[in-house]
């Protein structure tokens, strides 16, 4: 407990708090959830209609955890927010709106509630931020990390696979070497807000039972800090004992919510299933007459038409762009963030999410996939949806006049398939076919046969009224779960699978996938995540995947350049199956089943070559049949390929697709200067790429040739040359993003081809010894203190971890030391734990002092390891110089598979068994095994790998005691099992993953900030 400091809130303050940050006061609902929250301390499941504001919960999370900080009170509110949804969105409205309100907390004055909330926030987190909100993403390297700090307050937004993969310590598309960090942001001081979790409700019970085992730790400091969860649906409880939270007759009364509950939504049946052949294009033109007899009929010149396949809403939009009296656009969330990004600053998505206005000349017709059904505000004047489940359907509805404003809000259900022995409805299934037999029973019913537009249009005014005030009436004595997609069989948590999971390196074989405990037994397999290159050629008609994996380890994948994609989805892709992509942006959902009868056994299919990442063995592998398209896993395309374009995922290959992997967030990630990269990003025209290609290669030979002193001006020569080439001029997808790109890189002061060479005034560039035509530009680094996030920087290679700015050992060590013991404190640890953290922060890289591992960090100059006046941290070599990194440990002759921190483990456990009088807690075998697993190693292993040359290396532990090991002893420490079995019996699974990632994470910051 904290002292209460002289600006305690209150928690009456909280309506002035939502109106400082919102510009409105919070709903009575809302009001009364946070005094709940604050008297039980429980969380309990809400039950609010749609258009509500659920996403509010944010606010009293904030507020609350404000609230508990400043009033000294035991912190029983979670530091960490989740907002998890069961799909792939477009747009994430609980996103923007906890990035609105991170920047209400940053720009509040002093005085104003919201300043004091911001203020408590910082002096929780020991932050200059007072909340952070993020987007959860993958990646295998230290910049794709998603928080910076255990302590840090903040709202991460994530799909139900994102976060129940790292939950459960196999998180989808990330290194085994990060797993760890992950579990424990998401298992300790976490909030899990599940949204829709009628769909999600495997989810709910896995992070239910993960959290009762890590209530039995024996270390009380850690029982009660395991995540807890809240269901965001009516319909959905982790258990039937969950306490709900409901509107009373305050709101009903309330002159806003009224009016949303009060919604005139008109439901009408179009029925075009007969003789069917293909549901996409039919749903297509059957959209196309809907649409038409809306027109006349809305108050407000905006339609939203909602498929069920990405599939059917590309042959929509492909129909309805044709129409010259109103404005189309596509909303699909299988997109690349950085199309995403692109997409949603188009003028019409802007006007859409602004609001389209009365007034405006033509309509506005948006066709979407199930991505608009939640995270969204958007509000439509009539609405086509494509028959779905009762739930998909009424949470279709809610993106229909959500004010409520209307007098008229007319909606069209279509059906284009049914539900047979010959046929199946997409996505669905047997839920659609029922829903629409109820439906039939109430609503007014339409066949298209023969149809025209204003027959239509002179039912809809006596369609069916449906909102949150007559839905209860119309569901009465039914049993919606007839109407809904069955409930999955979801498996048990047991604490054999527990301890299983937890055993992260190495993981073991088999491996329990994680898919069963976030979609239930029933579902299909997961995704990949897919990511398009354009220098990945072919040589005599073959792919040169040796190439090809060094490309992919110079520009490592970034989460800006992919998108999920179910596997067996890429499959048909990649070997151009017949059958029909039914893809949907519904996570966990079973493949539509091939209905069709065949005469016979097919041969198996060619595929064409593809890269995969393999995450075992860290290297990126070729990928020539299906079975090696493997879920969960990560997938590298040439971009010739197509599949992709400003929607989203096609499904066809049709154009070739832009390459983004120069274009993470960082400002100085590497740039490929290779024609073939340039060119599409542009125009993509051959003679185009002749030039820049003749450009390029000239450059390179005089950079090989010519005096070092001569680089920078043979490199601000050729970018004079790109910049000049009318390519840019012409204009192209992402002209602009080369254009600045170039641009920036021609402000670089100095060039240099040295390993080493890259400062704050200098670039580096890297030579490519197998291609004369390409080269990488890297940018300076930023000024010493500031953090530099390079992609490619990260735990699995001996020397991944030691590619930031040269910085020396001891200074490394203190820096990591202090910044994990800030942590500790921050978290409220128990000094013990503190001291420890502190001790395993100052020895865990002592392992470096090896004569051999120095040698590499020197670029693998003997001569200049040997004269240093002390080891050294980091090198100062870049990732993106693969064939340079590759010499220096050839020169040092340090096996890749080798680890330092077995060295330092090795190191620690002998100074520990001096009983030496220095601060390091009362548990000797955490430290041991917080030294050990830095590197998300020793979990309970570390590699079996020996040194073939042993030698003495003399290591300094925090007291600067001596202690010299021998390199012989390095490998496998058979007494880690049983060490790693008894710290998670006593600081949990979560727990002990969270002392790791404390000191993990301050590695991580230091070596950024080059301390």
């Amino acid at each position: 407990m904290t002292t209460p400091h002289e600006g305690a809130l209150h928690l009456e303050e909280f309506s002035d708090f939502v109106q400082e940050v919102r510009g409105h006061r919070p709903f009575p609902w809302q009001t009364a959830y946070l005094n709940r929250v604050a008297e039980s301390g429980i969380w309990p499941d809400l039950d609010i209609p749609t258009g509500l504001g659920k996403t509010s919960t944010i606010d009293n999370w904030c507020f609350l955890l404000a609230w508990q900080h400043s009033t000294g009170a035991r912190r029983t509110v979670p530091v960490r927010l989740f907002f998890a949804v069961d799909r792939r969105l477009v747009v994430d409205q609980a996103h923007e709106s906890a990035c609105t309100l991170q920047r209400a907390l940053h720009d509040s004055g002093s005085t104003t509630v919201t300043g004091r909330v911001a203020q408590a926030l910082r002096e929780l987190g020991a932050s200059d931020t007072a909340m952070e909100s993020v987007r959860m993403r993958g990646g295998a390297d230290w910049s794709s990390r998603w928080l910076r700090s255990p302590t840090q307050p903040a709202v991460i937004s994530c799909t139900v696979d994102q976060y129940g993969s790292r939950l459960l310590f196999r998180g989808y598309h990330t290194s085994p070497r990060m797993r760890p960090i992950d579990a424990a942001l998401c298992g300790m001081d976490a909030l899990l807000a599940v949204d829709e979790a009628h769909i999600a409700l495997p989810l709910l019970r896995t992070a239910t039972d993960c959290a009762a085992y890590q209530a039995t730790a024996s270390h009380p400091d850690f029982a009660g800090r395991a995540v807890q969860v809240v269901s965001l649906s009516a319909t959905a409880s982790a258990a039937a004992d969950r306490p709900r939270h409901s509107i009373t007759d305050a709101d009903r009364a309330h002159p806003v919510a009224s009016r949303r509950l009060n919604a005139q939504r008109r439901l009408t049946l179009l029925d075009a299933s007969p003789n069917v052949k293909d549901t996409a294009a039919a749903f297509a033109q059957a959209a196309a007459l809907a649409v038409e007899s809306l027109l006349p009929v809305i108050e407000r010149p905006v339609i939203g038409v909602i498929a069920n396949t990405i599939r059917a809403a590309r042959a929509t939009h492909h129909l309805l762009a044709q129409r010259e009296d109103a404005d189309t656009v596509l909303l699909t969330g299988r997109t690349r963030p950085l199309d995403r990004e692109r997409l949603l600053a188009h003028p019409l998505v802007t006007e859409l999410l602004a609001g389209v206005q009365p007034d405006r000349e033509r309509p506005l017709i948006v066709i979407a996939t199930q991505t608009v059904e939640v995270g969204i505000d958007i509000s439509f004047a009539g609405l086509v949806t494509e028959n779905a489940s009762l739930t998909a359907l009424i949470q279709r509805l809610g993106r229909l006049d959500r004010t409520g404003d209307l007098n008229l809000a007319p909606a069209i259900v279509l059906r284009t398939s049914t539900q047979t022995k010959q046929s199946t409805i997409p996505v669905y299934g047997e839920s659609a076919e029922r829903t629409w037999a109820y439906l039939t029973e109430k609503a007014p019913t339409v066949m298209m046969s023969g149809l025209k537009a204003p027959s239509l249009a002179a039912v809809l005014a006596e369609g069916l009224l449906v909102n949150p005030v007559t839905l209860p009436a119309l569901l009465a004595d039914v049993d919606t779960s007839d109407l809904n997609v069955e409930a999955p069989l979801i498996p048990v948590v047991h604490r054999t699978l527990v301890d299983s999971c937890t055993r992260t390196s190495p993981a073991p074989v088999p491996d329990q996938a994680p898919a069963p405990f976030l979609h239930g037994l029933d579902t299909s397999p997961e995704d990949v995540l897919v990511l398009w290159r354009a220098d990945l050629h072919e040589t005599d008609g073959q792919p040169d995947f040796a190439q090809w994996a060094t490309r992919m380890s110079q520009t490592p994948p970034h989460a800006g350049e992919t998108v999920a994609i179910p596997a067996r989805q890429l499959r048909r892709f990649l070997t151009r199956a017949p059958a029909d992509d039914d893809t949907s942006d519904l996570e966990g959902t079973m493949p539509t089943l091939d209905t069709a009868p065949t005469a016979k056994r097919q041969p198996a299919p060619t595929m064409s070559p593809v890269l995969r990442y393999d995450d075992r063995e860290n290297q990126w592998v070729p990928a020539t049949e299906p079975r090696d398209i493997r879920p969960g896993s990560t997938v590298v395309l040439p971009a010739r390929y197509g599949g992709h374009d400003a929607y989203g995922w096609t499904g066809t290959r049709d154009q070739p697709v832009t390459d983004l992997g120069d274009y993470p967030t960082t400002d100085t990630a590497p740039t490929r200067i290779d024609a073939h990269v340039l060119a599409p990003r542009t125009t993509g025209k051959d003679s185009v790429i002749v030039r820049l290609t003749t450009a390029t290669a000239h450059a390179a030979q005089r950079l090989r040739a010519e005096d070092p002193d001569e680089t920078t001006g043979i490199v601000n020569e050729l970018l004079d040359v790109l910049l000049a080439a009318p390519v840019f001029l012409l204009g192209g997808p992402y002209a602009d993003l080369v254009q600045n790109r170039l641009h920036r890189l021609r402000t670089v002061e100095q060039w240099t081809t040295a390993p080493t060479g890259r400062t704050e005034e200098q670039g580096h560039v890297v030579l490519d010894p197998e291609d004369p035509c390409r080269l990488v530009l890297i940018p300076a680094r930023p000024p010493r203190g500031q953090r530099e996030r390079i992609p490619g920087i990260a735990d699995d290679d001996a020397d991944a971890s030691s590619l930031t700015r040269p910085v020396s050992l001891s200074q490394h060590s203190i820096a990591v030391a202090e910044r994990a013991g800030a942590f500790a404190t921050a978290l409220r640890l128990p000094p013990p734990l503190i001291d420890a953290l502190r001790a395993a922060g100052h020895a865990h890289d002592c392992g470096k002092a090896h004569r051999r591992f120095q040698c590499m960090l020197c670029a693998g100059d003997r001569f200049l390891a040997e004269t240093l006046d002390e080891p050294r941290a980091k090198s100062g070599m870049d990732p993106a110089d693969h064939h340079g990194r590759r010499r220096a440990a050839q020169l040092a002759q340090w096996h890749s598979d080798m680890r330092h921190e077995a060295i330092s483990a090795l190191a620690v456990a002998a100074w520990l068994d001096t009983r030496p009088d220095h601060p390091r807690g009362d548990d000797d075998d955490l430290v041991v095994h917080l030294v050990a697993a830095h590197h998300g190693h020793a979990r309970p292993l570390l590699p079996p790998v020996t040194d073939p040359a042993p030698v003495k290396v003399t290591c300094t532990m925090p007291d600067q005691q001596q202690v010299i090991v021998d390199s012989a002893d390095m490998g496998t420490d058979w007494t880690g099992p049983d060490r790693f079995h008894t710290l998670n019996r006593r600081y949990g699974p979560w727990g002990l993953a969270l002392l790791e990632a404390t000191l993990r994470l301050a590695d991580m910051a230091c070596s950024e900030e080059g301390t």
